[in-house]
């Protein structure tokens, strides 16, 4: 009965800590397409604007080269992110019902986490930077259409509506953003143990193997 309700706890939690791991990918990855929508769209303009006139076009071309890099790193950002969702959910797909989780296998999952994290860590790390400068685009956001509605405040409830609810849904992806990491990082901190205590197992295990020899 203790094991069970053992094995139960340690699922819950292994649960919670992919639960929230889902949530960054996904922010991230948000993100990341928006960035890439807003380079692409400078791209389009600036191109229409070189057509048209070439009285700034030092500033046109400038503007070109910006939104051509943010649009490259935006793309191998996401790609990087679509592939670490990918390896995800492939251990996700192969976890076994809960009614028939046994001991070995919540092992078998939480080492395949374990190498998961490992081989992930970098781009980990950069998925919750992401993340929180995703936050803190949408609270600047917020900021400024909360300035113009405020410059707006008699055009009519028509107009004020959506602006309103712009604002609030800023506000939310602002604190989902920024704070998501945060609450992240104590996961972390449990899979890089988790690691550092496999690592030891790991030495104990050759120096009795060598023992042995």
């Amino acid at each position: 009965m203790e094991i069970e309700l053992e094995l139960t706890n340690t699922e819950k939690k292994i649960k919670k800590e992919m639960k929230h791991f889902m949530a960054l990918n996904v922010m991230s990855l948000a993100f990341g397409a928006m960035a890439m929508a807003f380079a692409i769209a400078t791209i389009t303009t600036n191109v229409f604007a070189l057509t048209k006139t070439i009285s700034n076009i030092y500033l046109i071309l400038i503007s070109l080269v910006i939104g051509f890099i943010v649009a490259y790193f935006s793309l191998r950002y996401v790609i990087s992110t679509a592939e670490v969702l990918s390896t995800f959910d492939e251990i996700q797909d192969v976890e076994v019902d809960e009614k028939n989780q046994t001991r070995e296998t919540l092992t078998e999952h939480i080492v395949k986490l374990m190498a998961f994290y490992r081989d992930e860590k970098p781009q980990i790390i950069r998925m919750m930077l992401v993340s929180k400068i995703a936050g803190i685009c949408f609270f600047a956001n917020a900021l400024i259409q909360t300035a113009i509605l405020a410059f707006n405040l008699y055009s009519g409830i028509a107009d004020m509506v959506p602006a309103v609810g712009g604002i609030l849904v800023s506000i939310v992806m602002g604190m989902v953003g920024f704070f998501l990491p945060f609450s992240f990082r104590k996961y972390a901190m449990c899979w890089d143990e988790r690691i550092q205590l496999s690592a030891e197992a790991e030495k104990k295990i050759v120096a009795f193997m060598e023992e042995l020899q």
